[in-house]
């Protein structure tokens, strides 16, 4: 985590003066880990059962918007808290039917955007964020096939690599995402 921290405040300075509230945040939602990575796609942000990651890319966003995004992926380690990599996992290794991974999949991407505003807003009445940042409301308005057709990539990726547990999914899906870090 120290990592992370000091990434985003090189990036930030002023996160120094409140550095202490997001680190509860992330030790408060349960995630093992977290980093930010280089992705091979244009997703912002990943979470697993064991870890977060975020597109080191967002780092050239506004810091609300950084903010917003590691919040969302946060709020998703407090689902998987809740109800357990099992059933977060379902509507790709389980029987669910394809409507009910949508709205599965809709419900809980939902409800951490709506994390991630609450904990924006409370930023800015702690002084530290300014006001006025719309955040994006991606998935209130995603089209159904839409999220099929990201579902029914992983299934495949999954059933492909032979994947039936959390662990399995965790790391297929940091193979999918994560850039391999270049080392000198």
């Amino acid at each position: 985590m120290d990592k992370f921290i000091d990434e985003l405040i090189s990036n930030f300075p002023q996160v120094k003066e409140y550095q202490d509230k997001i680190i509860e945040v992330i030790v408060k939602s349960g995630c093992q880990s977290i980093e930010f990575a280089n992705f091979k796609h244009r997703a912002l942000g990943c979470a697993v059962h064991n870890g977060v990651i975020i597109n080191r890319n967002l780092l050239d966003r506004t810091l609300p918007m950084v903010l917003f995004v590691i919040f969302h992926e946060l709020g998703h380690q407090y689902q998987f808290k809740k109800y357990g990599p099992d059933q977060m996992y379902e509507c790709y290794l389980g029987d669910m039917t394809i409507k009910e991974s949508i709205n599965f999949v809709r419900n809980i991407e939902i409800t951490a955007d709506e994390f991630a505003i609450r904990k924006i807003r409370e930023f800015v009445n702690y002084g530290h964020l300014m006001t006025g940042f719309n955040p994006p409301r991606i998935y209130k308005d995603i089209s159904d096939e839409k999220i099929k057709s990201v579902i029914e990539e992983f299934k495949t990726e999954f059933v492909k690599n032979n994947v039936t547990t959390p662990e399995g999914i965790s790391t297929l899906m940091y193979e999918l995402i994560k850039e391999n870090e270049k080392t000198n």
